[in-house]
């Protein structure tokens, strides 16, 4: 560890659920059980990119072929003939406030608002890039979207596009991931670095103070921290000092795709080769010896009851809920 400081069409009901058992966890001393879905049980496909907590109770599952939502035990699946703009699914953005939900495809985006589907894309809209990797809706309601070249905003109807440019802007075109914090300034992370924005101010952030520039993921937590996921690690920075977490500090693998906080304050954070949990300054790992249907973890999310859930590359879901 290194610290720096810095100056609703087809309903499917079945449901098969299938638990791996109890695990005690050594930290929290609590019960750990997990729950798999795949495509037998209802899951539109096992190739999953992500998973968004809706604050109804459901979760949301973006595919490489459509969208499924879980709510109550009950399946939901949403395609192309229902609206969706195109059948992969990069990432998915809940309204907290309201029942929008953002989905983010390779050629465009699509809105579902109260069972009614819109899409936008450089032919019908202001969006600036076909391909969009990642989706932030801010306290106002308004969609930042996180696309092959640079970021889109759209607000009343009105968009607006920042890209590199040779003052001091966005650091870089690709943008792989947008999170917002608890200030309303919005992290961008980029193929070279992170920038920052707010109030029409922006700031860089690249290995001076990360592991790498290449940025996979970020991520705000409930403290108001920034986590920075990369190719050679994660970061935490908490507005004044950077600290950096590797595999010699106890994460399983370098590379960090997905990162989330629990109810209990604990931070997850998904790689190819498993799963890695920091409980204070306790670490802890899962893989498919203990737990995950597959180890390489492309999303994560937590539901409105704690669960804790991981999507897949080839294998489905799966969830993880802790018990007295």
């Amino acid at each position: 560890m290194k610290i720096t400081s810095l100056p609703p069409l087809l309903r499917l009901t079945l449901i098969l659920v299938i638990a791996s058992g109890c695990n005690k966890d050594k930290f929290t001393g609590m019960n750990e059980k997990w729950t798999y879905f795949a495509a037998k049980n209802g899951l539109v496909n096992n190739n999953v990119n992500c998973v968004a907590a809706d604050p109804d109770g459901s979760v949301w599952i973006g595919t490489e072929f459509g969208v499924s939502r879980y709510e109550k035990g009950n399946w939901y699946t949403y395609n192309t003939p229902q609206g969706l703009v195109y059948h992969q699914v990069n990432s998915i953005a809940v309204d907290q406030n309201s029942n929008k939900v953002w989905f983010a495809t390779p050629f465009g985006v699509s809105l579902r608002d109260n069972g009614q589907w819109v899409n936008f894309n450089t032919d019908n809209s202001g969006l600036g890039y076909n391909y969009v990797y990642d989706i932030a809706v801010d306290p106002s309601g308004n969609p930042w979207f996180a696309t092959g070249k640079g970021v889109s905003y759209l607000n009343s109807g009105n968009w607006t596009i920042y890209v590199k440019d040779e003052g001091n802007a966005l650091v870089h075109n690709i943008v792989r991931s947008i999170t917002i914090d608890l200030n309303n300034k919005k992290w961008f992370g980029t193929e070279f670095g992170v920038s920052g924005f707010s109030n029409e101010i922006w700031n860089t952030i690249l290995t001076d103070n990360v592991l790498a520039d290449f940025i996979t993921k970020v991520f705000i937590d409930s403290q108001n921290r920034l986590w920075i996921g990369s190719l050679a690690g994660v970061s935490m920075f908490d507005g004044t000092d950077f600290t950096e977490y590797s595999i010699s500090d106890g994460l399983i693998f370098d590379r960090v795709d997905a990162i989330a906080e629990d109810l209990s304050g604990t931070m997850w954070f998904g790689t190819p080769r498993g799963v890695s949990s920091l409980t204070g300054s306790s670490w802890k790992s899962y893989t498919t010896t203990n737990g995950l249907p597959e180890n390489w973890i492309t999303g994560i999310c937590v539901d409105t009851e704690g669960k804790v859930w991981f999507a897949t590359k080839t294998k489905g879901v799966a969830y993880m809920k802790r018990s007295e």
